[in-house]
């Protein structure tokens, strides 16, 4: 995406319906490069990565839903090629376009975070494993986004998270709601319980299950909810708003998921969101 990034009217008005917006090629090629070189180079330490190749044969294949590697041990918290991803200026533009103007800053989350998934599954599964990453807010403010972005290819059924676009615009009544008690009260929904069921009545067999989920659509009165996975090329992002249902997704492809992610929390949100959260005075850094 050369020169600067200006969204359209369209793009906004997508992501207040969706939530989650997809721009592809939002982040330079050298610096993708360079994160995924740093990765790989991690990776090598422990024979996954070897003279420009995977090599995954010589190891037991993990089951869903192990990922296979310990991120935080095997490619560490402190990634500084990954974490120059942060400094794009296309990236700070949408960041600052999509949260209209209002500060944020890295008090909460302070860098970025490698998403990584071996292959792991044999035929793609719905996953189980519903959240969201912040509660719904007395104020109904948007607390901030997140950004999914793509250090190597991940194909379709290969570990790229899934969202339920739209769900951000759910349960927002003018109360605190805690991650946990969201889960109860969106179970509440037909969309929902057929969601989070690890085998639904109207599920289908092991084969086509990616074909029945994929784009599933539906609604809650007169929100739109549609299932999304995040699939893409390096340097692609989805940014997508805090309050999102997803999952991490089973990989059944036959190279790993390379991705990392982010959160930008709005800096006049973070002293309700410590409080929803109950973190006190000594919020959690990423």
């Amino acid at each position: 995406m050369p020169g600067p990034v200006i969204l359209t009217s369209e793009q906004h008005d997508e992501f207040d319906r969706r939530g989650v917006l997809r721009l592809a090629g939002l982040l330079s090629a050298d610096r993708v490069g360079r994160a995924r070189d740093y990765v790989q180079r991690r990776l090598e330490r422990v024979g996954l990565w070897r003279d420009g190749a995977w090599r995954l044969g010589d190891r037991p294949r993990p089951r869903w839903p192990d990922s296979g590697v310990k991120s935080s041990k095997v490619i560490g918290n402190r990634h500084p090629d990954v974490e120059a991803l942060l400094g794009e200026p296309a990236l700070i533009a949408v960041v600052d376009a999509l949260l209209e103007g209002h500060a944020w800053g890295r008090g909460v989350y302070r860098r970025p975070q490698v998403l990584f998934t071996l292959p792991n599954a044999d035929v793609w599964t719905m996953p189980t494993g519903w959240h969201v990453d912040a509660p719904r807010l007395a104020s109904g403010r948007r607390p901030g986004l997140q950004l999914f972005t793509f250090l190597d290819v991940v194909a379709p059924g290969g570990g790229g998270t899934l969202v339920v676009a739209g769900s951000h615009r759910l349960l927002n009544a003018g109360r605190v709601i805690r991650a946990a008690d969201m889960m109860r009260l969106l179970r509440r929904e037909a969309f929902f319980r057929d969601l989070y069921s690890p085998a639904p009545a109207s599920a289908p067999t092991r084969g086509d299950a990616r074909a029945r989920w994929l784009n599933h659509t539906g609604a809650v009165g007169d929100v739109a909810l549609e299932l999304v996975e995040l699939t893409g090329a390096p340097g692609d992002a989805y940014l997508m708003d805090l309050r999102v249902l997803h999952a991490g997704a089973p990989n059944a492809c036959d190279r790993p998921r390379m991705m990392a992610t982010h959160r930008f929390v709005r800096e006049d949100v973070a002293g309700e969101l410590a409080a929803a959260f109950g973190w006190g005075d000594a919020p959690p850094s990423a």
